[in-house]
């Protein structure tokens, strides 16, 4: 029997250690080169982290969104609010109920002169909030229909009582902006007599219709709320009226978390300053009775009038705010499907 060779016998593991040692020659610098890399690559990422500023939030709104009758102010108390509003004022804010809310007012006020006395017994406001969208766009509405039950009493001539003028009107709330406490409203609208109520015979309505193109315009002060309507009001079917415009202004305080006081001045004319010209001075109170139910109250006169006399106005009514639960469980403090 051969014995192997030496360097048959030792041939083999050499060739092993070989190539362990080639290994380990080659391996531990590629390692050692990885994990410079990394330790780069994480350097340059805790740099780039720390060099990339924090998002910035945007600010809260320096004004509360305003609700009609009571709403949560900044510190998240219920407040009545104090924007100038008709009732109980002639001039109008741009807000809008909520959708699926409704808003009715309940108002009985006069208009005195030596010449004619109105009465409007019962005034029934009713307004509903709806949300379309045009252009893509959702757009706060309210839409709008009153009509009084009313009386008339001119010298000399027996008192007359029968429905007087209705108006129809949709108000549309394009601009609101809680940052720096500006709303912008279009108010278009409608006035006309009901059929077989026989409105203007008894001088409770003007003869025709009116159409009525106002603009609505609210801004917010740190202690007032001011608004600013701006109207055009164009007779039809009715030769004897002119066209007319009026300007207003109103301007509101919250007396206390329930208590309202507001102002407004408002003058009317025809466009050539001859004719229909008149100026009021108005001041009107809101007083929370429940939540959803807000007293209202006005007086006022005019300073300037075309007629011999000057006028004198009072009114008072309620306000109520209707709105299913479901649409509002914030404000759900009473038993019923609305909230009262």
């Amino acid at each position: 029997m051969e014995i192997p060779a030496y360097g048959a016998f030792f041939g083999r593991p050499l060739r092993i250690v070989r190539i362990v040692i080639l290994s380990v020659f080659v391996v531990i610098p590629g390692h050692a080169g990885a994990q410079e890399s990394g330790a780069e690559q994480g350097q340059q990422s805790l740099q780039q982290t720390t060099n990339e500023k924090p998002v910035k939030q945007p600010p809260p709104p320096l004004f509360s969104k305003h609700h009609r009758g009571m709403y949560k102010n900044g510190l998240g108390l219920w407040v009545i609010d104090a924007t100038p509003q008709s009732p109980p004022l002639e001039v109008d804010d741009p807000d809008v109920p909520d959708k699926g809310e409704y808003e009715i007012n309940l108002t009985t006020q006069a208009d005195f002169s030596k010449q004619l006395r109105t009465f409007d017994f019962v005034l029934v406001d009713a307004n509903y909030g709806v949300l379309p969208k045009i252009f893509g766009r959702e757009l706060p509405t309210q839409v709008k229909f009153e009509f009084p039950l009313a009386g008339a009493k001119e010298h000399g001539d027996p008192f007359k009582v029968g429905i007087g003028a209705a108006q129809f009107g949709l108000k549309f709330n394009f601009y609101e902006n809680n940052y720096n406490g500006v709303s912008v409203s279009f108010y278009p609208q409608i006035e006309f007599a009901l059929p077989g109520a026989a409105a203007a015979e008894k001088n409770l309505a003007d003869p025709g219709q009116t159409l009525i193109l106002p603009v609505l315009v609210r801004k917010e002060f740190k202690y007032v709320t001011m608004v600013a309507n701006g109207a055009v009001k164009q007779p039809f079917h009715d030769p004897q009226r002119d066209t007319t415009g009026s300007l207003g202004f109103g301007c509101g305080r919250a007396i206390t978390r329930y208590l309202a006081a507001m102002g407004e001045i408002r003058a009317e004319s025809a466009f050539n300053f001859k004719r229909d010209r008149l100026v009021v001075v108005n001041f009107g109170a809101m007083r929370r009775l429940r939540d959803n139910m807000i007293l209202y109250a006005n007086v006022g006169r005019s300073i300037f009038s075309d007629e011999v006399s000057a006028h004198t106005y009072v009114g008072v009514g309620i306000k109520f705010l209707l709105m299913p639960k479901e649409l509002n469980p914030e404000k759900n403090q009473d038993a019923g499907n609305f909230l009262w």
